[in-house]
């Protein structure tokens, strides 16, 4: 098993070792809970934390964006960032130059400051892991988290699914892809999507708006509306036909048989709104250049049904994510 540890084995073990309470902690662990949400003295403090396991070529850029994204969720813009790297043995000044300055200029473009961390060796590890805690603050009453969801709101996709998938195998299989057939110009196109994994601008648009937000990462789209739906103990209804998904995430998933529903989607926005302010949701975003979908509706109850060429399946657990099963197979 890769990935993300079960939600079975998170609430029997996880979640019951937490150390000391703490009242000043608004919104602890969870799950497909974003962000850690903690009162101080009038603020609101919002702290991330999330690592970077699967990717090689753009480690730095995708570091900072996946923690960055799980502040703004909130509603929150993301500040400061601390950066762990764990380097396997060898590792030479040239790649650990490289992933910094790509980390330092994601941070730079959104306005967040790198203010600590941690590097080390280890023989622990095959490749370079990017952990990042991103922090940010807040004054907003109502803190938006992946666990607002109501019944009958309507469920929203910003973007594409898949996103930073496509371009992870594109910049890391990229001869595999070309071995196989798939055009170098699609290759190339795929690759470019990296630029897309930030969705700080979408979530602090959106804020206004909706009653919740997530970040679909790993276990892809369907694995985020399971945990939203977890989170707000709701279930959904959702048709699959309606998720975008760009042509390059088509052609790459088909080549390497895999479903671009369950690859690993930051670049993703998932948010839950009211029937009343949905269009004006959708309205904005696209006026800012954002594509945004309403794929589906919050239900009572617990089922997470999805609709499919007429058929229906229920999403009973979170999907281990395509991801790795394309890199254990061909990396």
């Amino acid at each position: 098993m890769l990935g993300k540890v079960p939600p079975r084995i998170l609430r029997q073990i996880v979640f019951r070792n937490l150390g000391a309470p703490s009242n000043r902690v608004i919104v602890g662990p969870g799950i497909g809970i974003d962000n850690t949400v903690i009162s101080l003295d009038g603020f609101k403090i919002i702290v991330s934390m999330d690592p970077v396991t699967g990717a090689k070529e753009n480690l730095g850029k995708i570091g900072v964006d996946v923690s960055t994204n799980d502040v703004a969720l909130s509603g929150a813009k993301p500040e400061f960032l601390l950066v762990s790297l764990i380097l396997p043995p060898g590792t030479g000044e040239e790649s650990i130059r490289y992933i910094m300055r790509q980390a330092s200029s994601e941070a730079r473009r959104l306005g967040v400051s790198i203010i600590g961390g941690h590097t080390e060796y280890s023989d622990i590890v095959e490749n370079p892991v990017f952990v990042g805690t991103a922090i940010g603050w807040t004054r907003r009453r109502r803190i938006i988290t992946s666990g607002g969801a109501k019944p009958g709101e309507n469920i929203v996709i910003v973007g594409y699914a898949g996103v930073e998938g496509t371009s992870i195998l594109a910049s890391d299989l990229e001869k595999k892809l070309k071995n196989m057939g798939i055009p170098r110009v699609i290759i190339k196109r795929a690759s470019r999507l990296v630029k897309s994994i930030s969705v700080v601008k979408q979530a602090l648009i959106a804020a206004d708006y909706v009653s919740a937000m997530h970040d679909p990462t790993e276990g892809g789209v369907l694995g985020g509306i399971y945990e939203m739906c977890e989170a707000s103990n709701t279930g959904c209804l959702v048709d699959l036909s309606s998720i975008p998904v760009r042509s390059e995430t088509k052609i790459i998933c088909e080549k390497l048989g895999l479903d671009p529903l369950k690859l690993i989607s930051s670049g993703t926005l998932l948010a839950t709104v009211g029937r009343d302010k949905t269009v004006k949701l959708v309205e904005k975003l696209r006026a800012k250049g954002f594509k945004a979908t309403v794929i589906g509706r919050v239900t009572k109850g617990v089922k997470k049904i999805c609709l499919f060429e007429g058929r229906e399946m229920e999403i009973e657990e979170p999907p281990q994510d395509e991801l790795w099963r394309a890199l254990s197979k061909w990396a």
